[in-house]
């Protein structure tokens, strides 16, 4: 397996065991995320956020190529629903294998993997906090963000 060395750009990130988070990714990035061992990219990012933005298509075509799995799962800011935390949280639930979460910086991919795992997935709220801060994002919002899902 290839170290992350390659991937310097994307900023990856451990969050969890086997579950990693990354700023926007690119079509040459994804042979060293395979070569790694990637099995899921999961992409929180709506096309055409910024001009030159690569395109999910582009992406999931390449990914599919290596034998990857990509989901689009994409949330701007305030857009954020329970559907789609849910189905965020069906594919993590059982999934050991190696799995990339990403969007712009990282942040949104980091909020939607705590919201998944607290509200539906039964991880420890403080634990999931401490896993995103020590993942270089900010989780602070993520207790105020848990108690408006679970109760709308």
């Amino acid at each position: 397996m290839e170290s992350l060395e390659k991937m310097e750009l994307t900023n990856i990130k451990c969050i969890s065991e086997n579950h990693f988070i990354s700023g926007q990714i690119e079509i040459d990035d994804i042979e060293g995320l395979a070569n790694f061992g990637i099995k899921l990219i999961v992409n929180n990012r709506p096309d055409d956020e910024e001009l030159n933005q690569i395109s999910s298509k582009l992406l999931k075509d390449k990914a599919k190529s290596l034998g990857i799995k990509f989901i689009d799962i994409p949330f701007a800011s305030g857009t954020l629903n329970k559907q789609k935390i849910i189905d965020f949280s069906d594919l993590i639930k059982n999934n050991n294998e190696k799995s990339l979460y990403f969007c712009r910086s990282g942040a949104r991919s980091s909020i939607i993997w705590g919201l998944a795992s607290v509200i539906y997935l039964g991880k420890n709220l403080e634990e999931c906090m401490m896993n995103i801060n020590n993942s270089g994002y900010d989780a602070s919002m993520l207790p105020n963000m848990v108690d408006y899902f679970k109760n709308n």
